[in-house]
Parts: structure tokens; C-alpha cells; sequence
């Protein structure tokens, strides 16, 4: 059996404000990083949800709230890439964002692409699997665009295209089946037939033939 290679995240990181002035977002998020990096990812998501009740839209506390969702003991993948996705919603990458921005996108494209994999690994019966795991392929690829020196998002884009091709070989050998399986049900109705029309002409003429009165 397969496994995900990797499965580390890269989280943002909040310099310790040292000033007293320093706002309860940053405040809320710092020690949300705190909580993250001893594991407690309960905790950690506590205050990143104390963070962004002060600010929806800061960006610090979005991405780490989508690690801490996927490293959740319930492994909140849909929660994580809820997450993933506002951030990248929100940072609108475009050609005027600096270096360490559009690097900050690609890892958010890299971590939502994790949590889509790992989504459609959590119930492969799932009829949603197969589209998760196409999700997952097109955000290492975009990650890869801005980012392509990322060997985990090579791996894992690899990984998923794989997966997609024994997928969809599987697929085409279940539709085959299917398709003998009902030439053959079809097959065996026509020789039922045929066989019941045998022994009822059969039955006829073996009929006893009455004798005339006197």
C-alpha cells in the first residue's frame, strides 16, 4: 500500500512583538503557534478562531487555521481546505506581489493540494475521491508554476497522476466487466428461451391422442 510521502505543511511564522502596542490578532495568532508547535492542534485552532474574531481577514491566522484543522486528531481535511482556499482568495496573487509573497501562495496551493489528497484517500469509495484527487494534482501544478524548485509538490503531483491513471484503468476494466456480464446475462435469456420453446413443441407432440367414442 501506498503512502502519502509527505505530509508536512509549511505554517507562517509571526516574529515575536515585543512592543506592548502589539494587537490581539498578532497576539491571538502568536500564541496559536505556540499551541501548534507543542501539537496541541485543538488549542492552536482555538486561537487562530480568537484571531480572526478580531480580523476575518488576516492571513496569518486563515493559513495556520487550515494546518491546524489537517493535523486535528479528526483530521478536519474539508475544514483545512475551506481555509486554504479563503487565504488564497484573499492574498490575490498577481504580478506586482513580492517574492516571499507569491512563495507564501504556492505553499498555500502545496498544503490545500495535501488536504484534497488526503480527502480522497480518507474513503477511495467515495464517488467524490477521484475529484479530489484531480484538485489535488492542479494545486501542485499551480504551486509548481510559481514554485518549481519544490521537490515535496513534484513528489506528490507524481504521486497523484498515478493514482488518476490506475483510477481510470480500473474504471475502463470495471466498465468491460460490466459489459460481458450483461452480454452474458442477455446470452443466457435468448438460450432460456430458445430451450423453453424447445420443450414446449416437445411436450406437445408427445400429447396422448384420444380415441373415438363407440
Amino acid at each position: 500500500m501506498l503512502t502519502f510521502k509527505n505530509k508536512t505543511l509549511a505554517i507562517i511564522l509571526i516574529s515575536l512583538c515585543v512592543f506592548t502596542s502589539c494587537d490581539k490578532r498578532r497576539m491571538y495568532t502568536r500564541a496559536g503557534n505556540s499551541e501548534y508547535g507543542k501539537e496541541a492542534f485543538e488549542q492552536a485552532n482555538d486561537k487562530y478562531e480568537q484571531a480572526l474574531s478580531e480580523d476575518s481577514t488576516f492571513l496569518p491566522a486563515i493559513f495556520n487555521r487550515g494546518n491546524a484543522y489537517y493535523m486535528s486528531a479528526d483530521s478536519n481535511y474539508a475544514g483545512a481546505v475551506e481555509s486554504y482556499s479563503k487565504y488564497l482568495e484573499k492574498a490575490e496573487l498577481n504580478d506586482k506581489s513580492s517574492r516571499e509573497d507569491s512563495l507564501q501562495y504556492a505553499k498555500a496551493l502545496y498544503n490545500r493540494g495535501n488536504a484534497l489528497f488526503s480527502l480522497s484517500q480518507a474513503n477511495v469509495q467515495d464517488s467524490n475521491s477521484g475529484k479530489y484527487l484531480k484538485q489535488a494534482s492542479q494545486d501542485y501544478i499551480q504551486s509548481l508554476i510559481i514554485n518549481p524548485e519544490d521537490s515535496n509538490a513534484k513528489y506528490n503531483l507524481a504521486l497523484c497522476l498515478w493514482l488518476m491513471k490506475n483510477d481510470n484503468q480500473n474504471q475502463q476494466q470495471e466498465n468491460q466487466n460490466q459489459q460481458q456480464n450483461q452480454q452474458m446475462l442477455q446470452a443466457m435469456q435468448i438460450n432460456e428461451k430458445k430451450v423453453m420453446e424447445k420443450n414446449k413443441k416437445k411436450e406437445k407432440s408427445q400429447k396422448p391422442v384420444n380415441e373415438k367414442d363407440w
